[in-house]
């Protein structure tokens, strides 16, 4: 670890975390309410006109004849702006007991919804009757804004509706049907793709059942398939490739570089590489702990991208300062899946199908899969991509495994065209680009690691070219940044800022310049890797929340920015820059504490963690005195058919502190700055002058969505962090230690079973 990733000013008296018990939590019982709040409108004019859309959907299902006719009819539900579709209460009423199925939602308040013609009918009687009696039978139509036939037009992507050429389409089926129905369809629906002389291609099920259609077909042809009640949405297929950019004048071979293992390289973590192949020299050789290749490659790996992304993953950011010192260091082992030729364009089906082969295969060997690939274009759409939710699917269906991607946010070229950071970001098309979306996958930006004069990006500022966030859903991505490269225009042309490249080995065996999120996302795996080697049964979950929670934020100050600066800060670097050894130990002055938990809807939790007399002794009202940081990661189901309604469950945080008056009081950021609604990471620090000692808490409460019921569970990890801020060099771990009496363990003593281009110019 060079010494710019040392924790400052903290490296000298690492000490363990403490680890939070089940006995420091308190059990409040929930009682759920649900009081609708009666609509001001005309009943009988709005029942008229919810039959009329009711009529018109009969009438376009008579006119479009399919094989499951008779047995599934499906439209559209739209409520008003400010509802939501399934918001608990509403939902059963308007949907569970009127045996509408919610097979997708567009929109909040939009759903795409089945139901049998028999139950349609019946849903017409009941319309029927809060017509003529005025609101007072039924009143859950009142909630209903509108009712009509899903339109073509809302289902045909408009990158589509822009061009005439033959396009290469991805046609998704609606969701949550049955698969004898789903097979009958498909059947049907490869019949009208021929009679619009078009190509079926491929298909693919999806981890959710739904199944997705990939074909060629002319744009005269795409009205005829978007006719199709079952079809929910027309594309473009994604296509996923690897950026490689660098390399040339610089490079330097290995003939006199030594390899020094540290330890035996059998009991280094192993990270999985999943990229185009390997190829480094024979003298790294024990650096590969396995490899596996996709049986339907076109052509041999050309190893150009997975050899540069897997020498960054075993020796790391400072890879070029050990070849001065000819000694290489390995931090890590990989295994070198190629699940890409190089060559041949990966369309997102084929992608899929070789990431749940390799993971299927390799799960037993490696928890950390580094998917360093990206699709060109910035995320849009109703749906989080095919990719991103694959990527969340089989996380959580590995659960058992530990299985974690780390992706990169991906890369844009406005830095060719514009002067400042500041029109980078400005600029949509900055966006990050899929699988970067994935929740529960790391994502990863890129910061350059040092200053050059002629970049737009300085020290740790976000690079370039580094994609930035929000997520889908506005959801808090990236995760973190690490090194990845900078780059600069000199006279028109691009050059690769040597002091500030990412170095790697390239197949020819040579160090060489590079650039790119792809080299920054495996600083991000290696350094996961390591500290999951340094937490309670190597849990990866503990170690991420860690990772995440002591990130460094070097370019804002928690207390005297703004909300929209600290808001902009998120947005472009996550939670900050990773450091593993700041992650990995408390410390005399910082002392954190982890809990893994599971947590009911039914029941909130409220978790103990002590505030030590030893930092509330300067308590004052003047100058900040203490930083209490609070990370939450819930691990939520998911559902890519709910559309923005993705993330099923969210754990609320909230920090309770004890003040100078000795009462509990809440303490969190204003606007729910770093702790919004649905959103499965809840991250946010309180810097606080005024206080007293003793039992602070964190209250946790589950909201979920209505398919999920009161008994289910959801698993948490909760990090709290106490750091000194004043200049009195204050034992605030010791603090910890003698004044609570040992109820926290340090985390070295439990066991948590049972626990719920061009190179620079010279």
């Amino acid at each position: 670890m060079n010494d710019r990733r040392k924790p400052k000013n903290k490296n000298k008296d690492p000490k363990s975390h403490f680890w939070i018990p089940d006995s420091e939590v308190d059990l409040v019982e929930y009682k759920p309410r649900s009081i609708p709040t009666p609509r001001d409108i005309n009943h009988v004019e709005h029942g008229t006109n919810l039959a009329k859309g009711i009529e018109a959907i009969r009438k376009s299902h008579r006119q479009n004849k399919t094989p499951i006719s008779d047995k599934i009819i499906i439209f559209k539900v739209e409520l008003e702006e400010e509802d939501t579709i399934d918001d608990r209460g509403d939902f059963e009423k308007l949907f569970s007991n009127n045996k509408l199925r919610v097979n997708s939602i567009k929109k909040s308040n939009v759903a795409i919804v089945s139901t049998s013609p028999a139950n349609l009918n019946e849903f017409d009687r009941k319309l029927s009757q809060y017509t003529q009696k005025d609101g007072k039978s039924h009143g859950f139509f009142q909630y209903i804004k509108s009712i009509s036939s899903y339109a073509s037009e809302d289902k045909l992507a408009q990158s589509l509706k822009d061009s005439a050429e033959i396009q290469d389409v991805q046609i998704t089926l609606i969701p949550s049907l049955e698969s004898s129905d789903y097979e009958k369809m498909i059947e049907f629906l490869s019949g009208n793709i021929l009679s619009v002389k078009g190509e079926l291609l491929d298909n693919i099920i999806l981890q959710n059942n739904t199944p997705v259609l990939r074909a060629l077909i002319p744009s005269s042809g795409l009205k005829v398939l978007a006719d199709q009640e079952i079809v929910l949405e027309i594309g473009r297929t994604p296509f996923f490739e690897t950026e490689t950019e660098g390399g040339g004048q610089a490079e330097i071979d290995f003939d006199d570089v030594k390899i020094e293992f540290l330890h035996d390289p059998r009991e280094l973590p192993i990270i999985c590489v999943l990229d185009d192949g390997v190829s480094l020299p024979e003298s790294m050789s024990d650096c590969i702990a396995g490899k596996y290749i996709s049986e339907d490659l076109e052509f041999a790996p050309t190893c150009e991208h997975g050899t540069k992304v897997a020498s960054r993953a075993i020796f790391g950011d400072d890879i070029d300062t050990q070849v001065l010192n000819k000694q290489l260091v390995p931090k890590v082992r990989i295994i070198d899946a190629a699940i890409s030729d190089g060559l041949t364009p990966l369309d997102e089906p084929t992608l899929i199908k070789r990431i749940r082969l390799a993971v299927e295969s390799i799960k037993d060997r490696a928890q950390i899969f580094c998917l360093a690939l990206n699709q060109q274009d910035s995320l849009s759409g109703d749906f989080i991509s095919n990719l991103a939710f694959e990527l969340d699917s089989l996380t959580k269906k590995y659960t058992d495994y530990g299985i974690q991607f780390v992706v990169p946010t991906g890369n844009h070229k406005l830095w060719s065209y514009y002067s400042s950071l500041d029109d980078i970001i400005d600029d949509d098309a900055s966006r990050m680009a899929a699988p970067s979306e994935s929740f529960y996958a790391l994502t990863v930006g890129s910061v350059s690691r040092d200053n050059h004069p002629d970049s737009i990006s300085g020290r740790e500022e976000l690079s370039p070219f580094s994609r930035i966030g929000f997520g889908f859903a506005g959801s808090p991505k990236p995760d973190v940044v690490y090194p990845g490269g900078n780059v600069y225009i000199k006279d028109n042309k691009g050059f690769i800022s040597a002091n500030c490249a990412a170095y790697v080995i390239n197949n020819e065996g040579k160090l060489t310049q590079d650039f790119g999120t792809s080299f920054s996302a495996p600083l991000a795996a290696q350094e996961l890797a390591l500290l999951t080697e340094h937490v309670p049964e190597n849990d990866i979950l503990i170690a991420k929340a860690l990772l995440l929670h002591h990130a460094e934020t070097p370019h804002i100050d928690s207390y005297n920015s703004s909300q929209d600066s600290r808001e902009l800060h998120s947005k472009l670097y996550g939670k900050g820059l990773g450091n593993y050894l700041n992650s990995k130990n408390s410390y005399k002055s910082r002392a954190s504490y982890i809990r893994k938990g599971k947590l009911g809807r039914l029941l909130k939790q409220r978790i103990r963690f002590y505030m030590p007399s030893t930092i509330s002794k300067y308590s004052n009202s003047k100058k900040p005195v203490v930083k209490v940081s609070v990370t939450c990661i819930c691990f939520s189901p998911v559902n890519q058919s709910m559309g923005y309604e993705y993330l099923r469950a969210y754990v609320d945080t909230s920090l309770h502190t004890i003040n100078s008056g000795n009462n509990m009081e809440t303490n969190n950021p204003a606007g729910k700055e770093g702790r919004k609604r649905w959103n499965h990471i809840h991250h946010f620090n309180r810097i606080i002058k005024s206080f007293n000692p003793g039992d602070w808490q964190i209250w946790l409460q589950l909201y979920t969505k209505p398919e999920l019921t009161n008994d289910e569970e959801i698993d948490y990890i909760l990090i709290v962090s106490i750091e000194d801020l004043t200049t009195n060099d204050v034992d605030v771990h010791g603090g910890i230690s003698i004044e609570s009496h040992s109820r926290f363990e340090i985390l070295s003593e439990i066991h948590v079973e049972g626990e719920s281009f061009n190179n620079d110019e010279e």
